[in-house]
């Protein structure tokens, strides 16, 4: 193995929920909460209906159950449509680091450990185990590594995450972590083409792949497969294909906090660079006529900075994808619209004239102060010239869901629940509520997915 290999599989094979914190803990039902809610919000979105359909057409003798039904299947398809559905309205939690790169959602991973826990028969302490040890792992690789060099995505990251926590849940001796661990790195970097261009269905399923391959690299692992054993340092390794050296830092236990614990959540079903423009742009909306704005300009820091001479799709959305992706077009729909729903992301407004008109008028630019500040603090401010000539200016810091500025478990519970009400009755969302703020305690999941069953319509 070489030495990131060795650290990473050495804490994997270590930690025990002994070592977790109360803090720690908590953190991880916090995040579990949101997701199954974002899950569920998700649940008759037509591309996840597909996903499902897939999934219900392949059985296994360990099966696991797709969030919100009865279907029980392969255990890795299980983890591929459970997470699909967590990641679908771009709702679900975030995390930022010291590389300053964006992403990944680490609650892509909760769908494969999920399918993970229930296939191999444990508890809910290993399962907020494995979850607690995936996060650290994707918080560690942000922390230190860029990975958008050259134009990779960072579902690979993904991969890592869930083979090391679905590893300890499966209870994978040193070597078959380590094994887990080639095998979850070498066939599956992935490109950030995703992202770009005229955004397809892909964008929410890239991370939630990434986590089902990384099962799928335990599953092999337990079975004595091997895998590459220098996958982050070797001649053709991580590093080297993304032209990056890093070493790890201190891991969550002890006196170190753990990673789940920084977790960023949010409060808008919108990427997380436009939490705050949008924000910005409802109280701009409230001071002045939207027929008066001449231009708007937002300040942003370097890396949510976008063109639209590279970026022309962003001006002009054609699918729900690249609207939920598009800072331009989000400011616009809340400028005209007064808020994000739903209605959003249809074709009815995101080819509106009056919102491509308006975005037309909206360009981004750095802040080299804000850049500065990134992640600790998130900066965006407006300055919205008018016709008359007069600049309108309104700055923002930290949207609500930022860890400085966190949102409380009442408001957490306030999100999952006018999420899962749309397809629950308010008994059963409740009693879901409830059991996952127990999730520790759990002793058998068919309990927790008969609580997220969603009735036959």
């Amino acid at each position: 193995m070489d030495k990131t290999t060795e650290q990473f599989v050495g804490y994997a094979t270590d930690l025990r929920y002994s070592d977790l914190t109360s803090q720690a803990i908590h953190a991880v039902k916090r995040s579990v909460l949101d997701s199954v809610g974002c899950a569920l919000g998700a649940f008759r979105a037509e591309p996840i209906k597909a996903v499902r359909a897939l999934a219900s057409r392949v059985s296994a003798t360990a099966p696991a159950t797709v969030i919100g039904t009865q279907i029980k299947t392969a255990p890795e398809w299980a983890a591929f449509a459970s997470g699909a559905m967590v990641r679908y309205l771009d709702f679900n939690d975030d995390y930022f680091g010291g590389s300053g790169d964006a992403g990944p959602h680490p609650s892509d991973n909760i769908g494969g450990l999920l399918a993970a826990a229930e296939s191999a028969g444990v508890d809910g302490k290993a399962l907020v185990l494995g979850i607690a040890l995936a996060y650290e792992t994707c918080g560690q690789l942000v922390d230190h590594v860029s990975i958008y060099t050259d134009g990779w995505d960072y579902p690979i990251l993904h991969s890592i995450s869930t083979a090391l926590g679905a590893g300890n849940i499966m209870g994978l001796s040193r070597k078959q972590m380590g094994n887990a661990l080639g095998l979850a790195i070498v066939p599956n970097i992935c490109l950030s083409e995703t992202r770009l261009g005229d955004v397809s269905n892909w964008k929410g399923f890239a991370g939630p792949n990434g986590s089902r391959n990384g099962l799928f690299a335990a599953f092999l692992a337990k079975e004595g497969i091997t895998g590459p054993p220098t996958p982050f340092e070797g001649k053709a390794g991580f590093m080297k294909q993304l032209n990056c050296s890093f070493e790890l830092g201190a891991f969550g236990g002890g006196q170190t906090a753990f990673k789940v614990e920084g977790t960023f959540f949010k409060h808008l079903p919108v990427r997380y660079d436009v939490q705050l423009p949008v924000g910005i742009a409802l109280e701009v909306r409230d001071r002045v006529k939207l027929a008066d704005i001449e231009s708007i300009c937002v300040y942003l820091e370097k890396r949510s900075v976008v063109t639209r001479a590279y970026h022309p799709n962003l001006w002009n959305p054609i699918s729900r994808e690249t609207a939920d992706h598009s800072g331009p077009y989000l400011i616009g729909a809340v400028l005209v619209d007064g808020g994000i729903t739903e209605k959003t992301f249809t074709p009815e407004r995101y080819r509106d004239p009056a919102i491509l008109g308006l975005i037309q008028k909206i360009r981004m630019e750095e802040d080299p102060q804000y850049t500065a500040t990134f992640p600790r603090t998130i900066n965006s401010r407006f300055e919205v010239t008018l016709k008359s000539g007069a600049v309108i200016t309104v700055h923002k810091e930290n949207p609500k869901g930022h860890p400085a500025n966190p949102m409380s478990d009442q408001e957490l519970e306030a999100k999952f629940l006018k999420q899962v009400d749309s397809v629950l009755a308010k008994k059963q969302s409740r009693a879901l509520l409830d059991a996952l703020w127990k999730l520790e305690e759990l002793d058998d999941f068919n309990k927790l997915f008969s609580l997220m069953q969603v009735p036959a319509a």
